[in-house]
């Protein structure tokens, strides 16, 4: 048991201290007859409805995630994951054939929540599965951020308030809806670790953190981050020591040792992405240290602050009231600023997926915080406004934001799929022997990856063209081959070591000559 002091239970909480036992008053229900027993009895079964929309909006997404896929506008990146967990699920652990410098994606980033899906995606080997597993998961998050909003404010409006900003958060719709993302997972996690750092649950807590940095590695400095918080909230030191460790820890060993082992080459991912900054770890340091101006001219870019404004706007810029909350996800939001390629500063893509719990957390803390110290003011319309006006207004941007910045629903929903182009991609992919080694064009990648050797035609920084054509087929749509590597498409097309099979619309297959 912890020694340190818990705050009177007379007392609001503060940045420094979580309270054990919850203070507030619940906000009035509607005051009068039937609207007072309408209130009452959501208040009552406000956990049941949250299960109840969790449902619902897993039913939603799911059926909007198969949708996108049946629709070819789905991306290579599935295509990777499928072949990940189908070669696992077959014994060949984590085993891909589109990167070259590595055949295992331990090689990309340790994915041991992901590997631990193989299972059930053995029990049904489609890429559907794998898009509902994902939907299923992610949409649990409202649970974790509705008891912390309801252990904090001590009411279940609060929880229901919590829940409505999970389901509308944008970054989590858009990630849940690109392709198959582990780090979707990795925020329910770190919603749950949370929950359980505020309950001063240190083993529960350590335990989901870990499990988060099982998603992706870099999820261990977002535990070293609330080690970070709880060293300002004066917690003991177990609970600033261990995170800190643990989470630093984990990218050390992740970068410097796992990775590495299943590399043929010492460069990573990261070490692409960040090589503005230097060609080794210690090199870019050394730049970010010592080059402040050149740092902040890429960093303090329109498009990045766009990014953050994308962020903050349909929450009111809550967070910023509690910036404690909001450092914790700070090194997160370094490295995407720190990025070059855009996918890593928009909010469209799943790169958000470690920050937004703690955006949603901080939140919905200031709310209470402000309802809190509103609630004896005068006159009544400040006390009015924070018990009923900021909820309001939050909710109301939050849903507007919906349609200023398109929720991916209304993307879907307004976008015709070309049944003709679809027909004819099913067409050409009946033509390949399913054991085949293929080269296959973007969107064609998620309907073809359950083999030993695919690879991505015709290439980019993170699938090599080098290798771009080992395979024994190409199979191509000629609209997602850009105008750069059209010289490559031509010489493949010009050589003898290639015969055109067959075209339909879009599309052409090609096999490879044996001698």
């Amino acid at each position: 048991m912890s020694s340190e002091p818990h705050p009177p239970l007379s007392a609001a909480p503060t940045e420094h201290m979580s309270p054990a036992i919850p203070t507030a008053s619940a906000p009035p229900a509607p005051s009068a007859g039937r609207w007072a027993n309408v209130g009452a009895w959501i208040e009552r079964r406000a956990l049941a409805l949250v299960i109840g929309a969790t449902v619902l909006y897993a039913l939603i997404f799911a059926v909007a995630a198969s949708y996108k896929l049946n629709a070819f506008w789905m991306g290579f990146d599935l295509g990777t994951h499928e072949q990940v967990l189908w070669n696992t699920a077959q014994g060949r652990i984590a085993a891909v054939s589109m990167f070259g410098t590595t055949q295992s994606y331990l090689g990309i980033d340790i994915i041991i929540i992901e590997l631990l899906l193989a299972p059930i995606y053995a029990l049904f080997p489609r890429t559907e599965t794998m898009l509902v597993m994902q939907v299923a998961l992610a949409a649990t998050g409202a649970i974790p951020l509705y008891l912390l909003a309801r252990q904090y404010g001590g009411s279940a409006w609060h929880g229901l308030l919590a829940a409505l900003l999970y389901f509308a958060a944008l970054p989590v719709q858009y990630a849940i809806l690109y392709e198959f993302q582990i780090r979707t997972v990795g925020t329910v996690l770190l919603l749950w670790a949370f929950f359980f750092y505020e309950q001063r649950r240190l083993a529960l807590f350590l335990l989901f953190g870990i499990l988060a940095m099982w998603t992706r590695s870099d999820a261990g400095f977002v535990l070293a981050g609330i080690g970070v918080y709880a060293l300002l909230q004066r917690r003991s030191w177990q609970w600033v020591v261990l995170p800190s460790v643990v989470g630093v820890g984990w990218v050390l060993l992740s970068v410097r040792v796992l990775i590495p082992a299943f590399r043929a080459e010492q460069d990573f991912l990261y070490s692409l992405i960040y090589r503005w900054l230097g060609d080794t770890p210690a090199a870019m340091l050394h730049t970010l240290l010592t080059r402040p101006a050149y740092v902040a001219e890429h960093v303090l870019t329109a498009g990045k602050l766009g990014y953050l404004l994308d962020l903050l706007l349909p929450l009111l810029f809550l967070p910023l009231l509690r910036p404690r909350i909001v450092l914790i996800a700070t090194p997160i939001l370094l490295l995407n600023l720190l990025s070059l390629d855009r996918i890593h500063w928009s909010i469209r893509y799943h790169y958000q997926a470690f920050i937004i719990p703690f955006l949603l957390i901080a939140t919905v803390y200031a709310v209470i915080d402000l309802e809190r110290h509103t609630r004896h003011s005068r006159p009544e319309w400040l006390r009015q406004l924070g018990r009923y006006g900021l909820p309001a207004a939050l909710i109301g941007v939050t849903l507007a934001s919906q349609i200023w910045l398109r929720s991916p629903l209304i993307n879907l929903a307004t976008r015709t799929p070309d049944h003709a182009h679809i027909a004819d991609a099913h067409a050409m992919i009946a033509l390949v022997p399913a054991d085949a080694a293929l080269s296959a064009t973007s969107t064609l990648g998620p309907h073809v990856a359950r083999r030993e050797r695919l690879y991505f035609f015709p290439g980019n920084v993170i699938y090599p063209p080098a290798i771009a054509t080992n395979g024994d087929y190409i199979l191509a749509d000629r609209n997602e081959i850009p105008d750069a590597d059209q010289p490559l498409f031509q010489a493949v097309l010009n050589s003898p070591d290639w015969r055109i099979v067959t075209e339909r619309g879009d599309f052409i297959l090609l096999e490879r000559v044996q001698p």
